[in-house]
């Protein structure tokens, strides 16, 4: 969940082991879960407090104790609340890999037929379990653990196909599935072109929409006009500069698309709970050298 983007083209784990675990608090980058969607599955898990995530059109109040499958491609977005909370995203079509193994319930999956049910609570006892087994085994690594991982996925998928718990995809409207495939378009020229001058006009015209029509639709999905959340993505992107390049602050303002420090500067706060840039940086500075002294 690094370098953000809309539809993320960084890889999740390796070829041979497509898992990347996360672990997210306060002082994450990622702590607000920023609109984006990616090809392969996720799960998350509310450690601590209250997280509301929306997915596609779809709206879920979680709270501690609580766990999500995002299936494959679907936009999705976060807003914590005092949270703690693990994620991890794999690919699951390595469980047919080489042929290996063959199930009819995995190519539903694997082929789009078919999609995991969403919430898990206290009362789905024995899928919780197996999560947080899951989640333990990734974050302890021990010896053998690679191969415990792909049999509780397998054990995991098995109760889902048991249990029924799962949807066909025409269960989605046409007129939601029309929306969710223009939005997934203007993210993808966000994530594209964020760095440049990019007009409300630019944005509207590769949906085929007129500017008004275009707000109200942007507003519905994502709560934010249409340069509001430009901005915020902008501000998301810098704060993974600050963080992790050697650039001032004035080259990644101008990497991220903004054209005036000052107003770089104003719109940080806006999304920042009014930390300006410099602070942040510093406290970022600071948490490396805490970890640095741990190790």
């Amino acid at each position: 969940m690094k370098n953000l983007k809309f539809k993320e083209k960084i890889s999740h784990g390796t070829k041979f082991f497509p898992f990347a675990y996360y672990y997210v608090t306060h002082i994450h980058t990622r702590y607000n879960m920023v609109i984006h969607w990616h090809e392969e599955c996720e799960l998350i898990k509310i450690i601590k407090g209250n997280f509301e995530l929306k997915i596609n059109t779809n709206i879920y109040s979680l709270k501690e104790g609580d766990v999500v499958f995002i299936n494959s491609g679907e936009i999705h977005s976060g807003i914590p609340k005092s949270c703690i909370y693990e994620c991890l995203v794999f690919d699951i079509s390595f469980l047919k890999r080489e042929r290996s193994f063959t199930n009819s319930f995995l190519n539903s999956l694997i082929n789009f037929e078919k999609e995991i049910k969403v919430l898990y609570t206290y009362e789905d006892k024995a899928i919780l379990e197996i999560i947080s087994e899951i989640f333990k085994i990734i974050k302890e690594k021990k010896a053998g653990y690679d191969m415990k991982l792909f049999g509780l996925f397998y054990y995991f998928l098995g109760l889902i196909e048991e249990k029924d718990l799962f949807n066909t995809k025409i269960n989605i409207s046409h007129n939601n599935k029309k929306k969710i495939l223009q939005l997934k378009k203007i993210l993808t020229l966000i994530q594209k072109k964020y760095m440049y001058n990019l007009t409300l006009e630019d944005l509207s015209t590769s949906v085929n929409m007129n500017t008004n029509y275009f707000c109200k639709f942007f507003k519905e999905l994502t709560n934010k006009t249409p340069m509001e959340y430009l901005n915020y993505y902008r501000v998301e992107c810098a704060k993974e500069k600050l963080k992790e390049s050697n650039l001032s602050i004035t080259e990644i303002a101008y990497d991220c698309g903004f054209n005036d420090i000052s107003y770089f500067t104003k719109v940080f706060k806006k999304y920042n709970s009014n930390l300006t840039p410099r602070t942040f940086l510093k406290q970022c500075q600071l948490e490396n050298n805490s970890k640095n002294k741990i190790l």
